[in-house]
């Protein structure tokens, strides 16, 4: 061999000599060839072999494998974010002309993305209380083909009845899709209640550290093909870098949980009884309104407080402004605890109006319960309430 052939074909490590105890980073955009792959790809097995990391790679299927453990699926589809993985749901399920039936009480994200599939693919769509099942079949009509909900809203908190719409759904063949971000595996585990399909953000609870992005859709495998087949064609790739963070957030995901939902309890009855605070959501307060669900499925509430400071937006904002431990920012799920008010960050995109609608008030504050110490949290939120 000449220099440069010597330069990259020498040195490459045999993977049948190496044994790590964890997943490596399989930083590949493409694998060799060979008869099996031909056979696999003429079979209509193309998920079964490495070709391109587009369709497969290791990392990221060890990551898809104990997500849909965890979610107790049969399998796993995992890309470059919450919204991607919705997307993909959304174009495998849905057609021009086609219904589906969710609710207002959803992340804006959501939300938005479901307003541009009314603007510019006609699908039709009916809103209903995810708490209530009568009015969600009550909404559905012959051209329904997917009901998608949150198991707890975002930001209100208010949970889907789902087993109170499943034999209806399974008789008619509407799919049940939940998002189960703010939940996340460890608390509850919509497909054994009747879902079909689940999707997360992973940029939450699943990765945890505030490091990464990432999306997941869990169900039985012939669901996860379809929408694994429209992922190929759209192409959310999750890197491998990416699935490598989360596949090592997993293996802690319950000891966190613990620790946010001790926490995320204490300081809701902190935040309850301190007259700064007009209400307060929390699924294990005995005044949440559907607290007996919430004990009777979940094993706990989960790290997302919701409440109301007294005084409107403006207390609201001065409030955050106030926090020394407790940051002010996006998104959830991380082990440090943040704030954010609905109005200027995760529903922005909605008018007043339509955030009233929703229950959205003014002074609203939503509070990802981190795992610090409880004291420490607990005193930052009554110097700031101060």
């Amino acid at each position: 061999m000449k220099f440069a052939t010597k330069a990259i074909h020498l040195g490459e490590v045999s993977l049948e000599k190496v044994k790590p105890v964890i997943t490596p980073i399989f930083q590949t955009s493409n694998y060799a060839l060979g008869e099996e792959v031909y056979q696999a790809f003429s079979g209509g097995r193309e998920r079964e072999v490495w070709v391109y990391t587009r369709h497969n790679n290791p990392t990221r299927r060890a990551t898809e494998e104990k997500i849909a453990a965890l979610e107790g699926g049969e399998d796993a589809l995992v890309v470059a974010s919450g919204m991607a993985a919705l997307s993909s749901v959304f174009f495998t399920y849905l057609k021009p002309g086609d219904h589906m039936v969710t609710s207002r009480h959803l992340y804006g994200g959501s939300l938005n993305l479901i307003r541009k599939l009314r603007e510019k693919f006609s699908i039709k769509v009916s809103f209903a209380s995810p708490d209530d099942p009568d009015g969600i079949i009550d909404a559905s009509t012959s051209e329904t083909k997917l009901f998608f909900f949150e198991t707890l809203s975002n930001p209100l908190l208010r949970p889907f009845l789902v087993e109170g719409v499943q034999v209806f759904a399974r008789k008619r063949g509407i799919k049940i899709v939940v998002d189960n971000t703010f939940l996340s595996p460890y608390n509850f585990n919509p497909l054994q209640h009747g879902a079909h399909l689940v999707v997360h953000s992973a940029t939450k609870y699943l990765g945890g550290h505030s490091d990464l992005l990432g999306g997941v859709v869990v169900g039985d495998g012939d669901e996860v093909q379809r929408v694994w087949e429209t992922y190929v064609a759209l192409g959310p790739v999750a890197d491998p870098l990416a699935c490598f963070l989360l596949e090592r957030s997993l293996k802690t995901l319950h000891v966190r949980m613990e620790r946010h939902n001790d926490n995320a309890l204490q300081a809701a009855e902190f935040l309850e009884a301190h007259p700064g605070v007009e209400k307060v959501i929390y699924p294990f307060l005995p005044s949440y309104p559907w607290y007996s669900y919430a004990r009777e499925h979940f094993r706990g509430g989960g790290g997302m407080v919701t409440f109301k400071v007294k005084g409107g937006d403006k207390k609201g904002l001065e409030f955050m402004k106030k926090l020394k431990i407790i940051k002010e920012a996006a998104s959830l799920g991380g082990v440090e605890s943040l704030v954010s008010m609905p109005f200027n960050t995760s529903h922005y995109s909605l008018s007043p109006e339509e955030r009233k609608a929703m229950g959205i008030e003014e002074g609203t504050v939503r509070f990802s319960v981190g795992i610090e110490d409880i004291e420490d949290i607990i005193s930052d939120l009554e110097q700031a309430l101060r």
